[in-house]
């Protein structure tokens, strides 16, 4: 591959192509099916869908083959199918869905509303992962422009990632007779520590996430009435809380685990690169100090080895601005729990559900409700010839190597693919850097780190033949 006709080939198509056609597609409403009960039947899904299919038709590529696999009571899987000029496999991973708009885009920005202010383009599902099948499949025009022999490539687009991919397996095993066993795995619905190089994730944490429900009496009560008899169903659910993380050092034994020489080495070259940036990107109100702040170090740890707990929803707790005097007969806080790679997520689930439901104060009843969960992943120690493919490309567009961090959110599908194919080699890569606020108000995706991106791919897939 010859960077500069690369390099040529970006100049004439990603602004008027690639840049284009995503924000197109930001336009498309399409939120993952947790947060759209008419997902199926109210046509957002299919526009997504007609619209990366007609994309991939306008740009002729040859031998290009479209798969939309359906089964009833399953949402839709969309595969492009590539033959290539080895046996070499390689499966490429993003998903259509995007999660829901929320509040608070700044002035002039919206959800569906794609505007470039600087560098960025903002707008929901850009960098999470709307990105994925523009750049894909400009990488392989360009590889094919430049007669570069290609692998057989296999891009994957599910349609539920933003809501656990709880059909991803059965499809994939449904398209078994297109996908075939990969060699490879590029995941796309990764990130970018910063955009000074291409970036492999080495980690993911697992996840579990439930429904605590403490409920105390049948009815709400006057507290001017029954306080002081009634318990405070929110601080009990609080007190168990408390049982799960220390309410001082922030941590959660129950679920740790030791943390592997080698990440802890990790820990201190990402931290020794990030610097102050680690604790500047959290945007800290004045004097608010991060936990650990003072050692940058297990700070990274904290956030990639370590489990952490957030509360992020809760039921039953009136605005302030309708709260009455009155004792609640029941609090349902939304538990979200980030757990170490390796750390199996259903058994953490029986370990949290014992300690929260026994000798509760009170005798309050309590129930785990709607739990989730998913496991972290760990990369392999992958070959020499990626690393030097993975090198090479990173050089030609960055002028750099290939970096590698751990990155605190998760992507099952990572673990899962694993155990389904112990030999393929998986790459978790993507855009997600510095500000893009993936499932925030103000997602953006910085417009010239993902030019590289996509100029850096190109190259890599013919590498992998």
């Amino acid at each position: 591959m010859d960077t500069e006709k690369t390099n040529k080939f970006l100049e004439e198509n990603y602004d008027s192509v690639f840049v284009h056609h995503l924000s197109e597609y930001i336009k498309i409403p399409n939120l993952t099916p947790a947060f759209d009960p008419e997902y199926m039947t109210n046509g957002l899904l299919e526009q997504a869908i007609d619209y990366v299919v007609k994309f991939a038709e306008d740009l002729q590529i040859e031998g290009l083959k479209t798969h939309i696999k359906r089964e009833e009571g399953r949402v839709p899987m969309v595969l492009f199918e590539l033959p290539g000029a080895s046996s070499s496999n390689v499966m490429i991973y993003g998903h259509l869905d995007k999660q829901p708009h929320m509040e608070g885009w700044i002035e002039g920005t919206g959800p569906t509303t794609p505007t470039i202010i600087g560098d960025k383009l903002y707008g929901r599902g850009s960098s999470d992962d709307g990105y994925v099948p523009f750049a894909v499949l400009l990488a392989i025009k360009n590889a094919i422009a430049q007669g570069a022999e290609l692998p057989r490539i296999v891009l994957v687009l599910e349609t539920e990632e933003e809501s656990g991919s709880h059909d991803l397996v059965p499809l994939l095993e449904a398209s078994a007779d297109i996908i075939g066993t990969p060699d490879y795995c590029i995941c796309l619905d990764s990130g970018a520590l910063d955009y000074t190089s291409l970036w492999l994730t080495s980690t993911l944490r697992g996840m579990v996430a439930f429904n605590l429900k403490v409920s105390v009496t049948e009815l709400a009560c006057h507290s001017g009435v029954c306080g002081g008899a009634i318990p405070e169903s929110f601080r009990i659910a609080n007190s168990l809380l408390d049982r799960i993380e220390d309410p001082e050092t922030r941590r959660i034994e129950l679920l740790e685990r030791e943390i592997p020489d080698s990440y802890k080495e990790e820990a201190k070259h990402v931290s020794s690169i990030s610097g102050e940036d680690t604790v500047k990107a959290f945007k800290f109100l004045a004097g608010v100090k991060a936990i650990n702040e003072d050692d940058l170090a297990e700070l990274y740890l904290n956030t990639t080895w370590r489990p952490a707990l957030a509360v992020t929803g809760a039921d039953n707790l009136p605005p302030t601005s309708k709260a009455g005097n009155v004792v609640r007969d029941s609090t349902t806080l939304r538990v979200s729990i980030r757990l170490p790679p390796g750390v199996e997520s259903t058994e953490a689930l029986e370990k949290l559900r014992e300690v929260i439901t026994k000798d509760v104060p009170n005798d309050a009843k309590v129930e785990l409700l709607e739990p989730s969960t998913g496991d972290g992943w760990q990369m392999k120690d992958l070959s020499e010839k990626t690393t030097k493919v993975l090198n090479d490309a990173s050089d030609a567009f960055f002028t750099k190597p290939c970096g590698k961090y751990g990155i605190g959110g998760s992507i099952p599908f990572l673990k899962v693919l694993g155990d389904k194919y112990p030999s393929t080699e998986i790459l978790a890569l993507g855009v997600l850097g510095p500000d893009t606020n993936a499932h925030a108000p103000n997602e953006t995706i910085d417009l010239p780190f993902t030019k590289k991106f996509l100029g850096a791919l190109s190259h890599i897939l013919p590498g992998l033949v």
